[in-house]
């Protein structure tokens, strides 16, 4: 899923040097082999907006409980799957495409004792075999917005979900056209590749079987979030470094300064969709 002439999804600066996760980790006291408990990696694995806050937002919105199964998409390092597992003791399927990811999400969920409860899966969520009828549920925060066929991927996954499964998902939209600028960098600073408006977003959704779709605009709280994460960063700057060292720093902070400005330009915006297989 490379574009022709860009970059790989692994050169995106929130996926580079991803020893910060170890580097954080030491710094609680963890060795690169001790267990880990779940909460000490939440401020570390979370790579969304608001962390475990929003994660738990929608396992409340899902039902989710012991013996739900939940499927994930663009699981990244297992964040969000290990604390749907750890928090509500269900079973998680959690989908990333990038094998260095996939591989430190697996060694984050062993040595958290979770191993039993997410199973990591490294594919192309257009493509990975899904068993029919096998989830209650769906959810993915901000790493559709990656995938390049995005009607495709909800068609297949939706075949995945038995009656009344849920979708639950977290990701950027269009709200208005990209100047020449901010869509190149939309593209290869944030890997966007398919940044829609939200009529078509739900439009992908309703399509693909699901009903009772609602779409929330969550730009107004994300682009104050993302101005503030910005600036805290910078302020922090002298602290990370010394922990994670400068390169790490400076790779977050283009990435959260892209960010930034593309909200500040009224054209990339955040949005919920929810729905239920009718």
């Amino acid at each position: 899923m490379t574009p022709s002439g860009d970059a790989p999804i692994s050169a995106m600066p929130l996926y580079t040097h991803l020893d910060r996760i170890e580097r954080g980790l030491a710094a609680q006291g963890v060795g690169p082999t001790d267990p880990i408990r779940p909460e000490q990696l939440f401020p570390l694995d979370q790579w969304h907006y608001h962390g475990t806050e929003a994660i738990a937002a929608a396992a409340r919105w899902l039902g989710l409980g012991p013996h739900s199964r939940v499927l994930e998409i663009g699981a990244g390092i297992g964040g969000p799957a290990r604390f749907l597992a750890h928090s509500t003791g269900c079973h998680v399927t959690a989908v990333e495409l990038q094998a260095e990811l996939d591989g430190l999400g697996r060694d984050l969920t062993r040595r958290c004792g979770l191993a039993d409860k997410v199973t990591h899966v490294c594919g192309d969520a257009l493509t990975v075999k899904l068993r029919p009828d096998s989830f209650d549920a769906v959810v993915s925060f901000l790493a559709i917005v990656h995938i390049p066929d995005r009607p495709s991927l909800f068609r297949h996954v939706a075949q995945s979900l038995r009656q009344a499964g849920g979708l639950y998902v977290e990701d950027l939209c269009m709200r208005a056209p990209f100047s020449a600028e901010d869509a190149r960098d939309l593209r290869t600073v944030v890997y966007g590749l398919s940044v829609t408006s939200t009529a078509d977003y739900v439009h992908d959704v309703q399509s693909a079987g699901f009903g009772a779709v609602q779409a929330t605009d969550l730009t107004p709280d994300w682009a104050p979030f993302a101005a503030a994460r910005l600036a805290a960063w910078r302020q922090e700057r002298a602290a990370y470094c010394q922990v994670h060292g400068e390169a790490a720093w400076a790779a977050q902070d283009h990435f959260y300064a892209v960010i930034s400005r593309l909200y500040d330009s009224r054209s990339l915006g955040g949005i919920r969709v929810t729905g239920r297989m009718a």
